[in-house]
């Protein structure tokens, strides 16, 4: 009797501490990419648009999101993942043809979809049930 509580209780345990380390990893990717999604739309807003120092900036971002995809994509659901991706692929579209005016809401949007993932997979009592 004995052993199985003991067992139970360190289950639990890696669960929690597992559960902690990917919501202060996930966190910190999101974080990262919603700094360098604001600083690409202070760009995109400028009157004098630096089309160079713009292209730079979506490469990070799309380096940022391509560096840290297999890591989320062991405990994000894929479909979640799929939008952001999705998301970047038509920003960087709209950029490279310089439609800066369409790139923007859809930064927007992927801005949003970053901070609904953030907001799903923590550990709150509407997300348990």
């Amino acid at each position: 009797m004995y052993k199985e509580i003991v067992v139970c209780v360190l289950v639990i345990a890696l669960i929690i501490s597992m559960d902690l380390i990917s919501n202060n990893y996930t966190k910190e990717v999101f974080s990262n990419l919603n700094e360098s999604l604001g600083i690409l739309r202070n760009q995109m807003e400028e009157e004098n648009k630096d089309k160079i120092k713009i292209n730079e900036e979506v490469k990070k971002v799309e380096e940022q999101w391509n560096k840290n995809l297999n890591i989320l994509s062991c405990y994000i659901e894929h479909n979640e993942l799929e939008k952001v991706a999705r998301q970047i692929t038509v920003i960087k579209g709209n950029i490279d043809v310089e439609e800066y005016a369409q790139a923007i809401p859809q930064l927007d949007e992927c801005v949003y979809i970053i901070n609904h993932i953030v907001d799903k997979e923590r550990v709150l009592i509407r997300n348990l049930f």
